[in-house]
């Protein structure tokens, strides 16, 4: 489904507890004759109406976009400037990192081939990845904000390389988190019912 689709295969069912009414546990006898037990899904699958090539540019576009972002923010906090020793301008900052993480987990369960998915990809790739790029593009204007009242406040206006980066850098994040937020929006999407409860879309 994503880049590290692979590792999901072999998730245990304590993995599954925030979303165990989407599945049920299958009982099945192997070439031994053994009884197995495995976890098949049940629940609605969310589909892409359109898998063309304009959809997984948007998608390859979201992941890189979301990188690009996270290098940006670091950059931008460890910048020298003249609020950098401003807890009020520094502390939305580095509580920006927080949701940049969540953003770059939901980067990677991107579905990349339009595959559909279910609910927990669909919770930990669209969702996750919107609610984090909104609330980094809150903190990161926070951040400005707060730098430009301390300008206010103390009557400096004049900007020197570093302030004037910042300033650019904050602006630049929280645009780029704004432009993520639409790309993912800008994807029709439909959810299906699991009618045939075999784990497999239909």
């Amino acid at each position: 489904m994503g880049l590290f689709d692979g590792f999901s295969k072999g998730r245990k069912f304590s993995d599954l507890t925030k979303y165990v009414s989407d599945f049920k546990v299958a009982e099945e006898t192997d070439a031994r004759g053994r009884l197995r037990r495995r976890a098949v899904y049940v629940g609605p699958w969310t589909m892409m109406r359109d898998t063309g090539l304009s959809v997984k540019i948007r998608l390859w576009a979201t992941l890189v976009l979301a990188f690009a972002l996270a290098g940006g923010l670091v950059w931008t906090v460890v910048l020298n400037h003249a609020a950098s020793s401003l807890a009020a301008v520094m502390l939305p900052l580095l509580a920006a990192l927080f949701p940049t993480l969540y953003l770059l987990m939901g980067a990677l369960s991107l579905p990349l081939r339009c595959r559909p998915m279910r609910r927990d990809q669909y919770m930990h790739s669209f969702i996750r990845m919107s609610r984090s790029a909104l609330a980094i593009a809150v903190l990161t204007f926070a951040g400005l904000v707060m730098a430009f009242i301390h300008r206010a406040i103390r009557g400096e206006w004049a900007f020197a390389r570093g302030d004037w980066l910042f300033t650019g850098g904050c602006t630049g994040i929280a645009a780029a988190a704004l432009v993520i937020i639409f790309l993912l929006r800008s994807i029709d999407l439909m959810e299906r019912e699991n009618s045939a409860y075999d784990g497999q879309p239909r």
